[in-house]
């Protein structure tokens, strides 16, 4: 599968729902994922834009590393850190953006990856309530501190603390003495 991952190649996960206008042409790669063919990511985002639909690019980059006996055993463990990555960010597509071959860490070779987690979905906005698992619950706010009071409450109970002070002789006229 090493041939298949270049930098450009984009991975979906199997039963993400595109519309029907959009025919997505797709390879197997691993457990629920597949490659995207014939398509790049500017083809697929034109497309889904014209069907009303959004192909959202999270800015944040993934850095993985796969270290392994060969070529081949390093990238599938580099795109499986990725695919983690993207699934941990909610997100049903990937697209690869950088690929670091030959490198080593303590004689140890690996293959890095540099991905962008994607996103199709229907709606223009990510975080779309319609889009969130339903046991995740939502409850009301809870308040920090209580009810606060109005502003002359808070100038006469400072008034209050001045008048307190002064009556114990704070009043800094003079040095404080330690005897009653």
């Amino acid at each position: 599968m090493t041939k298949t991952i270049r930098v450009g190649t984009m991975l979906i996960a199997d039963g993400t729902r595109t519309p029907k206008l959009v025919i997505v042409g797709t390879q197997p790669y691993s457990a629920g994922w597949s490659s995207i063919v014939e398509s790049n990511s500017a083809q697929l985002d034109r497309e889904l834009e014209n069907a009303g639909w959004t192909f959202f690019y999270m800015a944040n980059e993934i850095h993985t590393r796969g270290f392994g006996s060969n070529d081949q055993s390093r990238m599938d463990r580099a795109i499986a850190h990725v695919i983690d990555a993207v699934r941990h960010e909610s997100c049903n597509c990937l697209e690869i953006t950088q690929i670091l071959r030959g490198r080593s860490f303590l004689g140890f070779p690996y293959t890095g990856v540099v991905a962008h987690a994607r996103h199709i979905q229907k709606s223009h906005s990510f975080y779309n309530l319609s889009n969130l698992p339903a046991r995740i619950g939502f409850r009301q706010r809870e308040r920090l501190y209580g009810p606060t009071s109005p502003v002359k409450d808070q100038a006469s109970s400072s008034s209050k603390a001045v008048d307190v002070w002064e009556d114990e002789g704070g009043s800094g006229a003079g040095p404080i003495s330690s005897t009653p």
